[in-house]
């Protein structure tokens, strides 16, 4: 597959060398997904908040996907502590939640286990068993989820955080840092 480089201003998202196969992908998915949250929860794009909340469901979708990329991968392995840092930033599902009138305890939850999680994970980093954990984390997530009950929307968006979070970006999928 072909790489090009990334714009440095979108590092933090694809990393330095992403395929145009990846980032249509990502693209296509941020939209279709979110879209299809909107059309499930009855969300119509009727004031700001609605409309914030719209492009932070599309950046979960997105980043769920991206991290998944070499590039992405790649960018975090070499960087250590900023992998941290964008573990520890991510309140996507607090401000979904408010943004949208969802119970703030339930995304509280959901959000307490992911960050959580993915530190844990993390601590395996460059062990055999980081990938095994992170699933292990990643399904006792999901139970977590159904016993919430929450509404199918917030229920999507939440396992997508969890994915992205946990599974997608908080483990190292190459576990190595040279070109694919």
């Amino acid at each position: 597959m072909k790489y090009f480089n990334t714009p440095e201003f979108l590092y933090e998202v694809l990393g330095e060398k992403q395929s145009v196969v990846e980032v249509i992908c990502i693209i296509v998915f941020a939209l279709f997904g979110s879209s299809i949250v909107y059309f499930v929860a009855g969300i119509t794009f009727e004031n700001w908040k609605e409309i914030l909340a719209f492009i932070l469901i599309a950046d979960v979708l997105a980043d769920c996907i991206a991290n998944f990329s070499f590039g992405t991968n790649e960018f975090y392995a070499k960087r250590g502590t900023n992998r941290l840092i964008f573990i520890a930033i991510h309140v996507h599902i607090l401000a979904i939640a408010w943004l949208l009138a969802e119970p703030l305890t339930d995304a509280l939850i959901v959000w307490a286990y992911t960050i959580i999680g993915a530190f844990v994970v993390n601590a395996f980093a460059g062990m055999q068993i980081q990938k095994f954990l992170a699933a292990n984390l990643m399904c006792y997530g999901i139970f977590l989820l159904i016993y919430l009950s929450l509404p199918v929307w917030f229920l999507m968006v939440s396992m997508f955080f969890m994915i992205k979070v946990l599974f997608s970006f908080a483990v190292n999928h190459f576990n190595k840092t040279s070109t694919p």
